[in-house]
């Protein structure tokens, strides 16, 4: 297990003066990296082979969001592995300990040449679990879409420096963070579901599809490739 404790800062929140949501992604991303930093004897079996821990989805119950300039806890736990794929949850509370939004992340293990998946020997492993499953609805890492959605164009953008993390890819928080961009009601859910690496400079074209006005389905893909979808996100709220 791994905590850290932040403030709210200009740079976290909206117009509304509260934490943005999709500044929750980038939050608990930290969280889960200094966990692995934190944890040599896995960390070195990770650089000793050549591994990378890829984000595969990531499910967010959002309860309420702290305000600028409030103190939050970010903490992050794993709690179990299943063939390529290690499993988390993540919490962000604010000073009284109320519970602000809580994640269920699937990350998988992969050779960083290949990009093919790794099975972790469970030696490797079983000393980084260290908590039970929090008490959540646990979806699907795959996000279904519904038939018959109707998506049409948001924005386009590109794959800049700015946006690429140690992977040399788009940063998965902060692709979370430029589709939540697009949501104009407060979100009670947001999920996403990564499913290829967008490289610097890839062109990005951001669509939607409603499925009433508080569910929105989302797409990140290549605007050259219908088939190329870099990203599926689903968000959930009240209007």
């Amino acid at each position: 297990m791994y905590s850290f404790h932040h403030k709210v800062a200009t740079s976290d929140v909206g117009a509304d003066g509260l934490l943005r949501p999709g500044v929750i992604g980038l939050l608990m991303q930290d969280c889960s990296s200094f966990q692995f930093q934190g944890e040599p004897v896995f960390f070195n079996f990770l650089q000793e082979n050549n591994l990378g821990v890829f984000l595969v989805s990531r499910q967010v119950e959002i309860y309420h969001l702290p305000a600028y300039g409030e103190d939050i806890e970010i903490w992050t736990g794993i709690h179990g592995c299943k063939g390529f794929y290690g499993l988390r949850n993540t919490t962000i509370r604010d000073a009284s300990g109320n519970l602000c939004a809580l994640s269920f992340a699937v990350g998988a293990f992969v050779n960083r040449d290949t990009g093919k998946p790794f099975v972790l020997p469970r030696s490797a492993y079983e000393s980084i679990i260290d908590c039970e499953p929090l008490p959540m609805e646990y979806l699907s890492r795959k996000i279904t879409l519904p038939d018959g959605l109707a998506f049409v164009p948001l924005r386009r953008d590109r794959v800049v420096p700015g946006y690429v993390d140690a992977n040399c890819h788009l940063n998965a928080g902060r692709s979370l963070d430029l589709a939540v961009s697009c949501i104009d009601f407060s979100l009670s859910r947001m999920r996403v579901e990564y499913k290829a690496q967008a490289k610097p400079g890839a062109d990005l074209l951001l669509e939607s599809a409603s499925l009433s006005p508080n569910h929105v389905f989302m797409r990140l893909r290549s605007p050259q490739d219908e088939a190329t979808v870099f990203s599926t996100y689903e968000f959930c709220g009240s209007v």
